[in-house]
């Protein structure tokens, strides 16, 4: 499972317009799940700041929607095995 957006935001540190693309995965195994993190800045080289307070704060916040629709894709498959269980197949 992956999530991703792009946000347009003026970075403060170099005072210029740039364009950030928040990626974050969920790469499931077999003990769990592992959070994976591919966000991109294009202001990066200019900024040198090695981790923006604001991409971490994007991040999380998809990590808690990822995390979310995982645990309900769960629930579902779940429920499916309950209905196929019972059913006369």
């Amino acid at each position: 499972m992956k999530k991703e957006h792009m946000l347009t935001r003026v970075c403060e540190t170099i005072n210029k317009e740039t364009e950030i693309i928040i990626r974050v995965c969920l790469a499931e195994r077999w003990c769990g799940y592992d959070i994976v993190r591919l966000s991109e800045c294009d202001g990066k080289n200019e900024c040198g700041v090695k981790q923006c307070e604001f991409i971490y704060n994007e991040e999380e916040a998809a990590f808690d929607q990822l995390i979310a629709e995982y645990l309900e894709q769960q629930d579902i498959r779940e429920k499916i095995r309950e209905n196929i269980k019972y059913s006369n197949f």
